[in-house]
């Protein structure tokens, strides 16, 4: 008796990869950064079309796009937030403000932005990561479309039907 309510606690192997191919499946893509998205810059304000986080400091409303950095608002007056900008931050999800420092995802490092003034953006630090980290997507046991370098740099996944992708995890 105590060997099967001890064996009862034994979790099983996560299966192995299926045999490929696979046909049509769910899965993950990678998002490729072009040259001028991985460049960190404060740009024109454009429409959020996949919001993320929302962030509140001092008058300023920041609204994460995902995967491609920051929408800038002045929120002085809450019933007319006026667009100031967006900071490019290839790879963006997460973000922290403190004492005029914004702390942000770019790629796979985390950058230490002085905003303030959001006109004069600059980067006081940089803590480096490898790259390596977005080669593979967030979940396991999922089928995924193979990175390609000469596609770019993945600064995230998406989810979609894949057509006999030749990676798993």
């Amino acid at each position: 008796m105590a060997a099967l309510i001890f064996a009862s606690g034994c979790y099983p192997e996560p299966p192995f990869a299926p045999d490929f191919p696979v046909g049509e499946v769910e899965g993950y893509k990678p998002i490729y950064g072009t040259d001028d998205q991985v460049n960190l810059a404060f740009v024109g304000a454009r429409p959020l079309v996949h919001p993320g986080k929302i962030y509140v400091v001092s008058t300023y409303l920041l609204i994460n796009e995902k995967y491609q950095g920051i929408h800038v608002f002045d929120n002085s007056d809450p019933s007319h937030p006026r667009a100031l900008g967006f900071l490019q931050l290839a790879g963006n999800t997460e973000m922290a403000v403190r004492n005029n420092v914004l702390y942000a995802d770019h790629l796979t490092d985390l950058v230490a932005l002085d905003v303030s003034d959001w006109n004069n953006i600059h980067e006081l630090s940089r803590l480096k990561q490898e790259h390596w980290a977005q080669q593979v997507p967030p979940r396991e046991g999922r089928y995924f479309e193979c990175p390609d370098s000469n596609q770019g740099i993945v600064i995230g996944w998406e989810m979609t039907t894949l057509n006999n992708p030749k990676c798993f995890r």
